[in-house]
């Protein structure tokens, strides 16, 4: 679908806080293809700019929002200042589904951002009044969508025979891969086998704060380290408090990363 050039409108005023330069500019070309003598500021990158500007300048109609900012996420603009103004979220990730935030003053483009989606937005834009207010708790609800905290696994369903046996996360000390089969070790000893899974899957659905990538055979919980030992080389050596296969070993590459994450 081609955006329409629209002739007989008022001229319109846009910001883009924007931190990937060619992002902006495309957008900017793709706005003025739809209102033709739109008019916008200078492209700000930034929240600490971002609050600045808001604070001094009210003389704009639509505010495109990137949700990553160079130092910073959007949500982070309204805890310092408010606006009326209709806002557009633009993001690349598709986690950030903000029609589930069930306001109809705000929507958002997923990047990169295509002509007819961004005359849908338009059009929103322009049967709602063309403002918006964030209320407190519709910054609370907006920042726990923009923070795109994940949701992690806290229990397994795995297969047992012709049953499937819930198992908690938290009981579990920690996997590693035994001939070839991933396999859960439980705080009680006992094995859980995760046939069709692996461990770069496992740890993609494991809150990362809880649960440590050792090397390619171990991936830990926190709780189940017992003790850690400078080995050589500047490797570390982890001691768990269940008995394991094989020696866990860090690599000099990974060790500070796992201080840093032992330390949080």
């Amino acid at each position: 679908m081609k955006l329409l050039l629209k002739k007989n409108r008022t001229r319109m005023k846009f910001l883009i806080i924007e931190d990937e330069p060619y992002a902006a500019q495309q957008l900017q070309e793709m706005i003025t293809a739809y209102y033709k003598d739109a008019v916008f500021y200078p492209i700000i990158d930034s929240v600490e700019d971002a609050v600045s500007f808001l604070k001094k300048e009210r003389d704009f109609d639509l505010i495109f929002l990137d949700i990553h900012l160079s130092d910073g996420q959007a949500f982070e603009i309204f805890e310092s200042v408010q606006t009326n103004r209709y806002i557009i979220f633009t993001t690349a990730y598709d986690q950030y589904a903000l029609k589930a935030f069930g306001l109809n003053s705000v929507d958002y483009l997923l990047k990169p951002i295509q002509k007819d989606k961004l005359e849908k937005a338009l059009q929103k834009f322009e049967n709602n009044n063309h403002s918006f207010y964030f209320t407190k708790n519709e910054l609370q609800r907006l920042k726990q969508i923009l923070s795109g905290q994940k949701i992690y696994k806290e229990n397994f369903l795995v297969a047992f025979k012709d049953k499937w046996i819930p198992v908690s996360v938290e009981s579990i000390a920690f996997f590693e891969i035994k001939n070839g089969v991933v396999v859960g070790i439980k705080f009680d000893k006992s094995v859980v086998v995760f046939e069709e899974r692996s461990l770069e899957d496992l740890a993609s659905q494991l809150n990362p704060h809880l649960f440590f990538r050792a090397n390619r055979q171990y991936l830990v919980s926190r709780k189940a380290i017992k003790e850690i030992t400078q080995y050589f080389n500047g490797k570390i050596l982890l001691s768990l408090s269940l008995e394991v296969s094989d020696p866990i070993v860090i690599s000099r590459e990974k060790s500070s990363d796992f201080k840093q994450w032992m330390g949080k």
